[in-house]
């Protein structure tokens, strides 16, 4: 199904319901014979499941923050950093401190920091207001 379908079917069921959110597809998409249905019950529930917990768990490792101060101002960040793997697309999550204590690592973490800035950047940047709020935004001026 093309994405002008799906965006089709999308726009349908917004008309239908009056609003478009991911439980109304959810109830939509449900009958087997909804065009949308392969593509939203993608999975076997048990596959589903498991997707879930994992989500879960990633959203557990990225609530963890640690506290420290540097030039007298308090700062709070994750505990844990994904890091890439080149053996597979999935992260590993390691210690924030061992992270930026290793050349390694810190560089792996600050190049994936590049490319999805660049990501960002493509996805938003012809948007004016995108502009705006990276120019006024007050903690990137006090952090150059």
């Amino acid at each position: 199904m093309s994405s002008s379908s799906v965006r089709s079917q999308l726009l349908a069921i917004r008309e239908k319901h009056g609003f478009l959110d991911p439980d109304v597809v959810v109830e939509e998409a449900r009958d087997k014979n909804h065009p949308l249905h392969d593509r939203v019950f993608d999975r076997a529930p048990a596959d589903a499941a498991h997707a879930w917990y994992r989500h879960r768990a990633h959203e557990l490792i990225q609530s963890v923050r640690i506290n420290y101060t540097t030039d007298d101002r308090p700062k709070d960040v994750r505990a844990f950093i994904a890091v890439p793997r080149p053996d597979t697309r999935k992260p590993m999550y390691e210690p924030v401190e061992e992270v930026m204590l290793d050349d390694f690592t810190r560089q792996l973490v600050l190049t994936q920091m590049s490319r999805e800035w660049r990501t960002l950047k493509a996805r938003y940047g012809d948007l004016v207001e995108f502009a705006d709020m990276i120019s006024n935004d007050p903690s990137l001026r006090a952090a150059s």
